[in-house]
C-alpha cells in the first residue's frame, strides 16, 4: 500500500495512512484484490477542490485506475431551524456531510440488465457499504450526531433509502419523496431519476415535478434518532406522502432520453460534468 507524502489532512484529523488503516479495517482492499485489483495508493489532495478529497487508485492488467473518490465536510443544523418544525432540539445537530463519494470499476462495461445512471460513467465496485463503515467510524470518533448528504439526483436518494438508514431532515420532504417512490416504481431507477431531471415527472396539479433536494441523514446519537422518531416528524412523513400525488409522461422520457444522449448527456458522456443539470434544463427548454 503506497501513500503520497503529504501533510493533507481529512477533516484536520485523519491523513492517508489513517484512511489506509481504515479501509483495510473495513476489508475494502481485500474485496478490491478479489477483484484483481492490485499496487493500491491512497491520496488526500487539497489543491483541486474547495475540500480535501480523497482519492484511491489501483493498478490491474498494467494499467493504473482511479477506483474511489470521496470529498467530506461538516455541517451544523441550528436549533432555530429544528424548532420551526416543531421537532425536539435542544442544541444544534452536527453531521459528517458527504459531499462526493464515488466508487467506480473503470475496467468493467455497463450490460443491458444494469445500464448506466446519470452520472455514472463505469460500473460500481460493489464496496459502497465499506467506504460508508469508514465514514461512520469517523462520524463516531468525532462526535457527530450523525452522517448527512444531498443527494444531487433522484436514484441518489434512492440508494441511500433502499439502505434502510437515511431519511430527509424535513419530514415534508422524507413524504413527498416516499411519494415518488411509489408513484414511479414502474419505471427503472435510471429512468425515474432522468424523468425528474427532465420535467417528464408530473405533480397532482399537472405541473412538472422538480428535483431540489435537502439532507438526507444517517442518525447516529439519541438526540438524531428521536427527532426521526417524533410525533412531529412522523406527522409530516404522513401528511405529505397522503397529500402529492406524480404520474409521468412515457412519450415526453423517451424523447428526452433519446435527446440527451445526442448530446452526450447520459451514460459516459455524462461523467464529471460540472453542469450536469444546467444542461439537462437547457435541453428541456428546447423541447
Amino acid at each position: 500500500m503506497q501513500t503520497t507524502s503529504s501533510e493533507a489532512k481529512l477533516l484536520g484529523r485523519y491523513d492517508a495512512r489513517d484512511l489506509c488503516e481504515r479501509l483495510a479495517a473495513a476489508g475494502m482492499f481485500r474485496a478490491l484484490e478479489g477483484k484483481g485489483f492490485e499496487a493500491f495508493d491512497l491520496t488526500i489532495d487539497a489543491t483541486s477542490h474547495a475540500l480535501p478529497s480523497v482519492l484511491l487508485s489501483a493498478r490491474r492488467a498494467g494499467d493504473r485506475h482511479l477506483l474511489l473518490e470521496a470529498s467530506l465536510g461538516e455541517l451544523t443544523i441550528d436549533t432555530e431551524i429544528l424548532a420551526r418544525r416543531g421537532y425536539p432540539a435542544d442544541r444544534p445537530l452536527e453531521f459528517l456531510l458527504v459531499y462526493w463519494l464515488r466508487e467506480q470499476d473503470p475496467t468493467r462495461r455497463f450490460s443491458p440488465v444494469r445500464p448506466p445512471l446519470p452520472l455514472q460513467r463505469h460500473p460500481g465496485l460493489g464496496v459502497l457499504r465499506s467506504a460508508f463503515r469508514v465514514v461512520v467510524s469517523m462520524a463516531t470518533e468525532l462526535g457527530k450526531d450523525g452522517v448527512a448528504s444531498v443527494p444531487k439526483f433522484f436514484h441518489d436518494a434512492v440508494l441511500f433509502y433502499r439502505s434502510r438508514l437515511f431519511l430527509f431532515l424535513d419530514g415534508a420532504e422524507q413524504g413527498r419523496f416516499e411519494a415518488l417512490v411509489r408513484d414511479l416504481a414502474r419505471l427503472s431507477l435510471a429512468d425515474a431519476s432522468v424523468a425528474l431531471a427532465c420535467g417528464s415527472v408530473r405533480e397532482q396539479s399537472g405541473n412538472p415535478a422538480s428535483w431540489c433536494a435537502g439532507y438526507q441523514v444517517l442518525p447516529l446519537s439519541e438526540r438524531a434518532i428521536a427527532l426521526f422518531h417524533s410525533r412531529a416528524y412522523e406527522v409530516d412523513v404522513a401528511r405529505a406522502l397522503e397529500g402529492s400525488s406524480f404520474t409521468c409522461d412515457d412519450e415526453l422520457l423517451a424523447r428526452a432520453r433519446a435527446s440527451l444522449r445526442e448530446c452526450g448527456l447520459l451514460g459516459l458522456g455524462s461523467e464529471g460534468d460540472p453542469d450536469f443539470l444546467g444542461r439537462v434544463r437547457e435541453e428541456r427548454a428546447r423541447r
